[in-house]
């Protein structure tokens, strides 16, 4: 299975090539029970962690998602479980804080408990206020503890699963589930299919189609940038050129003129929109002289460099000449991101939303 690998630095393939290595075989482990397969760092904590029984089958593909609105990386969904892969940050392979997560989805968020004497035979957490006793405790102690379940955040109760009455209790990152129909054997503690309902309540909606050279581009990104909106531009004129520390992009705006978006490094990839404000036949940097091996940018890309200060001085000057090309411009309906699809690069740029500091994300990466 082919996995989409993002380029977070844009225009990679300008930068000088890295030593060759010798390849690494591919190991994964694929699933006809959901068509989907676990590869890399997140097969390797699932084998290691209690693998089928502890995190079920992988229900989606390895993938960018945004979780809790704060943390943005490859991201996996078990029938069990979310699997976060934290290995740029120096922190492995975590797991999500499902439970707490279904529990503000159907409206019962958890709340600080009594923080009650604790009972015989039973383990409290001042951190939450709840405790844990009998084969919950037990489970809970053998199975990696606070690592894989968090804290308790809330008491035992009777809930109806799949038309049983059973006695769960919630923890930051499981439900456990107390079956006594297998009392006494290794299945009597159960963990709920949370995975499966928070991916369904969070991602269930289906996505009108995308054209087919960006369809698994929005796939896989997704949970970043929501649903393609209706308004696909088709045959846009376009053109970019690189410069020393990112890139300028020209996009035919859908009425008259063009927007220029400035694609630069700042601690990761950002981009700001300007006005296209040249006319033709402006005189544009003929006094400039480059730097040996640089360019001078001209035209509507040389007009805002001229006029610009920030942009001078944030991108440089440029490395190659200006390139005309055509391509799609897609939108998405919740107003992250918009795809551009340069046909003769064939390279797909993604612009996340503005943020408040008036610039968004940009990320380049090769269609699959």
């Amino acid at each position: 299975m082919r996995r989409l690998i993002p380029l977070l630095a844009l225009l990679s393939a300008l930068l000088p090539a890295a030593a060759p290595t010798a390849a690494r075989p591919i190991i994964q482990r694929c699933f006809p029970e959901t068509g989907q397969c676990i590869s890399g760092d997140i097969l390797t904590y699932w084998q290691n962690n209690g693998g089928l029984a502890v995190f079920g089958y992988p229900i989606t593909s390895e993938r960018y998602e945004m979780v809790e609105g704060t943390w943005s990386g490859p991201t996996q969904w078990f029938e069990r479980d979310r699997l976060e892969n934290h290995s740029n940050e120096g922190k492995g392979v975590l797991a999500g804080r499902l439970a707490a997560r279904y529990l503000e989805q159907r409206g019962t968020p958890w709340q600080y408990g009594p923080n009650a004497a604790v009972g015989d035979g039973c383990l409290g957490f001042s951190e939450t206020g709840y405790q844990m006793c009998g084969a919950f405790r037990s489970y809970w102690e053998q199975n990696g503890g606070l690592a894989r379940f968090g804290y308790p955040i809330g008491a035992p109760q009777s809930e109806t699963i799949e038309g049983k009455s059973y006695t769960v209790q919630y923890f930051e990152r499981r439900r456990m589930e107390l079956h006594p129909e297998y009392v006494g054997t290794p299945y009597e503690v159960l963990l709920g299919l949370l995975g499966n309902m928070v991916y369904q309540s969070e991602f269930g909606r289906t996505c009108p189609p995308t054209p087919a050279v960006l369809q698994a581009t929005a796939d896989y990104y997704r949970p970043l940038i929501g649903c393609p909106a209706p308004s696909l531009r088709t045959n846009v004129a376009t053109s970019w050129q690189p410069f020393a520390n990112g890139m300028m992009l020209w996009v035919q705006n859908a009425n008259a003129g063009g927007t220029i978006y400035v694609m630069y490094y700042d601690n990761g990839s950002f981009w700001k929109a300007f006005p296209d404000t040249y006319v033709e036949g402006e005189a544009i940097n003929q006094d400039v002289v480059p730097p040996e091996g640089y360019y001078v940018p001209v035209r509507g890309f040389g007009k805002l460099w001229r006029d610009n200060e920030w942009v001078r001085t944030t991108l440089g000057y440029p490395t190659l000449p200006e390139v005309a090309d055509v391509g799609l411009v897609q939108p998405f309906d919740d107003g992250y991101a918009q795809m551009v699809y340069r046909q003769g690069r064939n390279m797909v740029l993604i612009m996340f939303r503005v943020e408040q500091d008036g610039r968004g994300r940009a990320l380049e990466t090769p269609p699959t």
